[in-house]
């Protein structure tokens, strides 16, 4: 049996090629949602890590207290990966 090498996420490009999307909270107007991850792989390009708390800013206050989650898209929309 071939052994499998671990799946490493570490990029904003991987991010965006595994469906994945950012869980964005502004800590100082409690505003928050679901962001596509493409306006920061355009921003900061697909080698950038997946740090991006810096880079985000509230749309509501323009606050850039911003907790930065990555959301797991559902089982259903995961592109297909060759096995």
């Amino acid at each position: 049996m071939e052994k499998k090498e671990p799946v490493v996420i570490d990029t904003l490009g991987k991010l965006l090629d595994g469906g994945y999307r950012f869980n964005l909270w502004c800590l100082y107007c409690s505003r928050g949602g679901i962001s596509p991850i493409e306006p920061f792989v355009k921003k900061l390009g697909r080698d950038h890590p997946i740090y991006v708390s810096g880079h985000a800013k509230c749309s509501k206050c323009g606050g850039k207290n911003v907790e930065v989650r990555i959301q797991a898209p559902a089982a259903g929309e995961r592109p297909v990966q060759g096995i």
